[in-house]
């Protein structure tokens, strides 16, 4: 049997003849030398519930000094730890969306696009009122200071020193290189930098006793943002969606783009980009960072360790619609990755020992890149993925679960009706091999194998035994 490539990474190209792979719900990890692969795909981890806030959605998490505070719905919760239970603080935050949040040590900030909220334990929850306050859809703090982008202007705007309720009418700037709009501002290594939908600019603070930033000369990146809440801070960079609907990372002032062109040909294909938004955490090494299309109900994932992408799909609080990751945000705190749930109040974290979503199945896909050669006939006797195999478990669904395999001979256009299945392994049936016969002949393969029983997932490697027509 001859080694054959399988699905490590997402590029769906618009030709799927050129290359109809994907990675849904698992993700690859390269390995040693000395390993038996050089590449492991392994399924995505489950969410068991932590605790439950109110009616949900889950739209933004905070941790300052060391309590939690959860946006779910229009309220505000404060969670202590992962034992307590969720203190309703205050509430009348507008909107069902994402919410940015920051914070300065004794206050937490909450931005929705329109208004500004404050949370302390001194003085409770707080509508900003101050008329000096201005639209704004993202938050970040900066040497004492909250900073807003202005919407609809080229301006952004800062709080008083140390208090987000108060405002001083002067205390704004304008990003003057290129007469655009200022979509959202980030926090980076002791910069602004001021995202616009043309350009990038850094400023600094540079102490002044009215306004303190002043502009970095030559500090212009010539490239805008697409929409105002992708912008995200990870492995000590930035990264964001470009205006060209590229994926960057901000190395310095220049741009590295991580996204491929199969990618880029689906965020071309969404009919709404502007309310995309990013989050990012960091699981068992890996630092994935999640780049969400709430219109086009896609979730992508960007893996910094490998630069590969991976997609994730989740079935609907019924069980019933399959549609976007329900992973709405995320925080590490506790010392667990906490998941806010798109449905519901519920926030759950990443669980190695499961494969379902707060109860829900979990469908792990890999389609293949083509098999092909010179256009000549190719010849499949038969199919072996290696996996970890024996991972059934005691009782219900998944005593003997099962992979289904079907195959494309039109270049992953559609897929047979055949569906193949076959064992991966009672508990403890380590030798087990999933091995299929007799596929027939066709000039181009696409292999899809799927994986729905609750165990654990992971593929190794695939063998075939393929003959060309000139053999």
């Amino acid at each position: 049997m001859t080694v054959i490539p399988f699905a490590t990474n997402s590029y769906s190209s618009r030709s799927l003849p050129i290359s109809a792979q994907r990675v849904v719900n698992c993700y690859a990890e390269k390995e040693p030398e000395d390993a038996e692969t050089p590449v492991a795909v392994f399924g995505s981890p489950g969410l068991t519930q932590a605790f439950q806030c109110g009616v949900g959605p889950v739209r933004g998490f905070r941790l300052m000094n060391g309590v939690l505070y959860v946006v779910s719905g229009s309220r505000l919760y404060s969670i202590a730890s992962l034992s307590a239970t969720p203190v309703d603080v205050g509430g009348a935050i507008g909107g069902s969306g994402f919410t940015p949040m920051s914070d300065n040590g004794t206050q937490v900030n909450i931005v929705n696009g329109v208004n500004s909220y404050i949370y302390s334990v001194a003085n409770g929850f707080q509508v900003v009122t101050d008329s000096n306050f201005h639209a704004a859809v993202s938050t970040t703090f900066f040497d004492n200071y909250f900073v807003y982008p202005w919407n609809g202007t080229n301006k952004f705007f800062v709080s008083n020193s140390l208090d987000g309720t108060t405002f001083n009418g002067i205390n704004f700037a304008s990003a003057e290189v290129s007469p655009d709009f200022v979509l959202s501002i980030i926090n980076q290594q002791e910069n602004l930098l001021i995202f616009g939908k043309s350009t990038i600019e850094a400023w600094y603070d540079a102490g002044a006793l009215n306004f303190p930033f002043l502009r970095v000369n030559s500090g212009t990146i010539e490239r805008g943002c697409a929409a105002a809440l992708t912008p995200v801070k990870e492995d000590n960079s930035v990264f964001f969606l470009g205006d060209d609907l590229v994926f960057y990372r901000l190395n310095g002032t220049a741009l590295v783009r991580v996204s491929t062109h199969a990618i880029e040909q689906a965020f071309q294909s969404y009919t709404t980009v502007s309310d995309a938004y990013c989050f990012s955490y960091t699981w068992e090494g890996h630092k994935f960072i999640h780049l969400v299309f709430p219109t086009a109900n896609a979730n992508w994932v960007f893996d910094i360790a490998t630069e590969y992408w991976h997609e994730r799909e989740s079935w609907d609080q019924n069980n019933s619609n399959l549609g976007r990751w329900r992973g709405n945000c995320a925080i590490e705190a506790f010392g667990e990755v906490l998941i806010g749930d798109a449905y519901s109040g519920q926030v759950g974290f990443l669980d190695q020992t499961s494969v379902v979503e707060f109860g829900n199945t979990v469908q792990m896909v890999m389609t293949a890149p083509p098999l092909h050669k010179d256009r000549k006939w190719l010849f499949v006797g038969s199919l072996e993925l290696e996996v970890e195999s024996g991972t059934g478990i005691n009782s219900g669904q998944g005593t003997d679960p099962q992979i289904m395999v079907d195959y494309s001979k039109d270049g992953g256009r559609t897929f047979a009706n055949l569906q193949r299945f076959s064992t991966i392994g009672r508990i403890g049936a380590f030798l087990t091999r999933c091995r299929w016969l007799q596929f027939g002949a066709a000039r181009q393969w696409v292999f899809r194998a799927v994986i729905s029983d609750p165990v654990k997932r992971v593929v190794l490697s695939a063998h075939a035994d393929i003959v060309s027509e000139d053999e």
